[in-house]
């Protein structure tokens, strides 16, 4: 069994013992949840201000992300996952902004290199993690073919910098590889793109978690301190997670199948 088709499997079988995801997503659920509320705090800073820009989002889980581009008032949004046209079945009779659900059938790297349509923004919250580190060259390349000139890819994933970065690579059977900044910038630079930014996303917090701010200050301080005095670095995110955009100027695509 290929590393792409065991994670695969893995995720199919949670699904079937996991009720929120053995059928398709409830519309009221999808738009008003607590998740979707922050994705709505988060992305409203690094989306394009265009509402008509054609959004990808692959692998969207609960939908938190598509759902707070529509909260935003965006209106070309298409959903790539497996089982994805089960999973948006109500979903997609009720929002009309959600033009296109596509059902991978095989890879990410296949479903965007067997294509010929273009975006403009490319979302992967949770995602890059999960691709074995050989393919990893053929996935980013798909998704720089697959993107206009000054279309953006986001990713986010477990920041292997971070106070919990063992918990973040091994949480799940499904995770094949971890990341940094300097790492996952150096991915997304050597296959084309360029702007490349760290984001740092802040969410709500109650008041017992902001008085732990203090603390968890006084531990980042700590960690700066260790990899400035050993590496002469200072990296620019050390939390939990890790959140990297690029985007695609006037390089050529590199995409190859000899790299799947």
């Amino acid at each position: 069994m290929r590393a792409e088709d065991f994670i695969v499997e893995v995720y199919r079988r949670k699904d079937l013992v996991d009720p929120r995801f053995s059928g398709p997503i409830e519309p009221d659920l999808f738009l008003n949840n607590k998740f979707t509320k922050a994705a709505v705090k988060e992305y409203q800073k690094v989306l394009p201000e265009k509402k008509d820009t054609k959004i990808l989002d692959i692998g969207f889980g609960g939908g938190q992300f598509s759902a707070a581009c529509i909260h935003l008032g965006y209106e070309n949004i298409h959903c790539a996952d497996f089982g994805a046209k089960h999973k948006l079945l109500k979903i997609c009779r009720k929002f009309p902004q959600i033009k296109g659900v596509y059902d991978i059938e095989s890879t990410i790297g296949d479903f965007l290199g067997d294509s010929d349509e273009k975006f403009d923004f490319i979302h992967l919250s949770h995602v890059i993690e999960h691709i074995p580190k050989h393919s990893l060259l053929y996935l980013v390349d798909s998704i720089y073919k697959s993107l206009n000139r000054d279309g953006i890819f986001l990713a986010r994933t477990p920041n292997m910098l971070g106070p919990i970065s063992h918990y973040g690579l091994f949480c799940t059977l499904g995770h094949e590889y971890g990341f940094t900044e300097d790492n996952l910038s150096s991915l997304l630079e050597i296959c084309g793109f360029e702007m490349i930014q760290v984001y740092k996303f802040e969410p709500d917090q109650s008041l017992k978690q902001r008085s732990a701010n203090i603390l968890r200050k006084l531990f980042y301080l700590k960690e700066n301190l260790k990899y400035r005095l050993f590496l002469g670095a200072y990296p620019q995110e050390i939390g939990n997670e890790l959140v990297v955009s690029g985007t695609r100027k006037d390089k050529p695509e590199l995409f190859d199948k000899k790299f799947k």
